[in-house]
């Protein structure tokens, strides 16, 4: 039974910094509020800071979790409502999905291809070239560095995850900055897809390597390209869609991007 998590965070305390340094990091803490489960599953995790004075931890476990240690940790030590984590049971929301429904929705992803060919690899990139022949030439993962791609990448996947995006009124401008893509699947005038990118990042950091038994072996240097994409989907399938929610999107899960969360639209009014 998954639930889905929402945690307040104080940016000023060490221990909050050394969370939102690391990805690495965070993923252990958020782990460990599933640790005493004997199978605790797929976890996603996705960080909100849209406010750096108020960021938000977003998390969706397979388990019920306990984030007593990470808000001690990280969380804010007063007692205010808004400030208290809240862990919600995820199962009427995946059970009350219908085909037609609208919703507001955010994801952070690493939009990524595969290419044989980088343009400038990077030093294991090129000795694994270097190592193969040309019949069977390694395929490397790169993350997409524009907009442009980065939308190209999302509006691609949006089908095969259940849901459709939804297109602005046509008197309606896209965001300073940002053109949403065209769905060239409508005649006529291509209205615009109601998806913008919120944020990009590239993070660049070193993941710890272990061996048997959990001891250190080294460190490698590990970076994911990330986008969070915000906009209003509808609902086509509702089953692939729950399954999107509690699985995720894309991949680097474990370094907070693929978890999907939905909100009510809001009102024109």
């Amino acid at each position: 039974m998954p639930y889905l998590s929402r945690i307040p965070l104080a940016p000023l305390r060490t221990g909050t910094r050394k969370l939102l340094n690391s990805p690495q990091a965070m993923h252990a803490a958020i782990l460990g509020g599933v640790a005493y489960h004997p199978d605790p599953g797929r976890t996603l995790w996705r960080l909100d800071a849209d406010n750096p004075h108020r960021p938000h931890l977003y998390t969706v476990t397979q388990v019920e979790p306990d984030f007593t240690a990470l808000v001690e940790q990280a969380g804010w030590a007063v007692d205010n409502p808004h400030a208290k984590p809240t862990v919600a049971d995820y199962k009427p929301l995946l059970a009350n999905l219908e085909a037609g429904q609208t919703y507001a929705f955010r994801l952070t992803a690493s939009p990524v291809q595969n290419t044989r060919t980088p343009q400038k690899p990077t030093p294991d990139q090129a000795a694994r070239t270097a190592a193969s022949t040309k019949e069977r030439a390694p395929s490397h993962r790169l993350g997409h560095r524009t907009t442009h791609h980065q939308l190209a990448w999302f509006t691609s996947r949006v089908h095969k995850h259940g849901f459709e995006l939804l297109t602005l009124p046509n008197t309606q401008d896209p965001a300073p900055g940002i053109l949403p893509l065209p769905n060239t699947d409508t005649s006529g005038a291509d209205p615009l897809l109601d998806v913008r990118v919120m944020a990009r990042d590239r993070l660049v950091f070193n993941k710890t390597l272990t061996g048997p038994g959990g001891a250190k072996t080294g460190t490698t240097k590990v970076t994911v390209t990330t986008a969070s994409f915000a906009g209003t989907l509808r609902v086509t399938d509702p089953v692939e869609l729950a399954r999107a929610l509690i699985t995720g999107i894309g991949s680097a899960k474990a370094y907070g991007c693929g978890l999907l969360t939905l909100a009510h639209p809001r009102s024109n009014q």
